[in-house]
């Protein structure tokens, strides 16, 4: 298939990112040896000429090894384009790499070392490639929202399952895996004709007939497909060799950082490794809160005069909503959002969640709200309400990332799964914010803030931190 390559990535756009990459480290080699030259120096002296004769020599060297280096850490690899952060490890890691290793290699062959020269190009190689590699990541992911650079994917297995394949695979369209077909359950198969829009093409039994010898295509086996391993073996078998065979594991919902696979003598193994607890990144996370925290309340000032005075103008009430919400380890401690909805308003709660079906349910949301003011509608959809709750950032009774706090009669509602919530401080913001917010239902919310829970890092902060502004910016499922 045209544009398709052996891994579904089109070739164009690997060739676009290796000369991208290619140009980035050409532009920092050449401009840092530009800006440590001694411009004051005689161009045609003998030490001037062996000095610029062995700074060219370096640049090549450094080329040459940094691009091959990149290439040896699997940077290009199909499975780590267009999605997840491992990319961009990959690329900061074969970048630092690289510059340790020129510092060794010229220490041993006693040659001076350009510690300044290193250090510039260094930081600002990384800066630079970690930018080229967003861009044309996005790039790639419009590109596949368009069809381009994706493989034909076919999924396999009951239609519950099926459907939930089918929708996890349209969010996430760096993948590159477009669905085309859907093969189900032999016995659902005579009444079912679409799945999701996707048109059903046979039964299970009758897949390696209907799909033969195709090449260039995708087949996802769904959780439950009925299949047994001999004839998922069978089917590999007798796709193209241009063609993938993939399976959905269980949803564990913990990184693959924790995740390790053990295969020997035709036996495999999946440990998942028990999450540790690292004092350094809960302190970077604190330092990270207190400094991004104390930049918002500052940038916020004309708001902390106008929103108040709108507030207040509506109603005449009080302009600051006050609430207990339970935080780390099950402690509470007092809210503060302006307030959006009428004087009271929790006191009509109850009623509105009985007549929504609601009141069972840990995350007490009520659709179409009529307590919420005109101004408050705005606060909202904007997310300036939740400006005050930087105080409590600053307090330390929250973070800017993690899970949303909830009140104590929602907590009360949690299984013991629910509760581990309660391990880490609520946040701001968190991984369901960016992935639905309002529009998600409460098992939804409760996976993302598990995963999170799980397996938070430092740079998964400041990625959800990206993230929340582009949500605010399109207000994509504010209440």
């Amino acid at each position: 298939m045209p544009g398709i390559g052996v891994n579904g990535t089109g070739a164009v756009f690997l060739r676009h990112l290796r000369a991208g990459d290619l140009a980035i480290i050409a532009i920092v080699i050449g401009g840092v040896h530009v800006l440590s030259l001694d411009w004051s120096a005689d161009p045609q002296s003998a030490s001037v000429r062996a000095s610029t004769l062995h700074s060219i020599v370096l640049g090549c060297v450094i080329m040459g090894s940094w691009s091959l280096l990149l290439a040896g850490a699997k940077t290009y690899r199909e499975q780590i384009l267009g999605h997840g952060a491992g990319e961009y490890r990959r690329v900061v890691g074969a970048t630092v790499a690289e510059f340790a290793g020129i510092c060794l290699l010229l220490h041993l062959i006693e040659m001076p070392v350009p510690g300044g020269y290193f250090l510039v190009a260094l930081c600002v190689g990384v800066v630079a490639l970690v930018v080229w590699r967003c861009l044309a990541r996005r790039r790639l992911v419009r590109a596949r929202l368009l069809g381009k650079f994706t493989q034909p994917t076919f999924v396999v297995g009951p239609t519950g399952s099926v459907a939930r394949t089918i929708t996890d695979l349209e969010r996430r369209p760096g993948l590159g895996l477009r669905v085309c077909g859907a093969f189900v359950s032999d016995d659902e198969c005579a009444r079912t004709e679409r799945v999701r829009r996707v048109p059903v093409l046979g039964g299970v039994k009758g897949l390696r007939e209907t799909i033969g010898a195709s090449n260039g295509i995708a087949v996802v086996i769904a959780r439950d497909s009925g299949l047994t391993l001999s004839a998922i073996r069978d089917l590999s078998r007798g796709l193209g060799p241009e063609s993938r065979l993939m399976m959905v594991s269980p949803r564990l919902d913990i990184a693959g950082s924790r995740q390790r696979q053990w295969s020997a003598d035709g036996l495999t193994l999946a440990e998942v490794r028990r999450p540790r607890p690292d004092g350094v990144k809960r302190l970077i996370k604190r330092a990270m809160d207190l400094v991004l925290a104390s930049i918002l309340c500052v940038l916020a000032l004309p708001l902390w005069i106008v929103v108040p005075l709108l507030i207040w103008r509506e109603d005449r009430g009080p302009v600051i909503f006050r609430q207990t919400r339970v935080g780390l380890d099950g402690k509470e401690f007092r809210i503060w959002k302006f307030r959006t909805m009428r004087v009271n308003a929790d006191a009509e709660l109850a009623g509105l969640l009985s007549e929504q079906g609601r009141s069972d349910k840990p995350l007490f949301k009520v659709d179409d709200d009529p307590r919420i003011t005109r101004i408050g509608h705005f606060l909202r959809r904007s997310s300036i309400d939740e400006l005050p709750q930087l105080f409590n950032v600053i307090g330390g009774s929250m973070s800017l990332v993690g899970p949303r706090p909830q009140v104590p009669k929602e907590v009360a509602l949690y299984d013991e799964t629910a509760a581990r919530r309660l391990l880490v401080k609520p946040g701001l913001t968190g991984l369901w914010q960016v992935n639905g917010r309002s529009s998600l239902t409460w098992e939804e919310a409760l996976r993302f803030d598990l995963f999170y829970v799980e397996n938070w890092t430092p740079v998964m902060d400041l990625v959800i931190l990206l993230k929340t502004v582009g949500v605010v910016l399109r207000r994509e499922g504010s209440a």
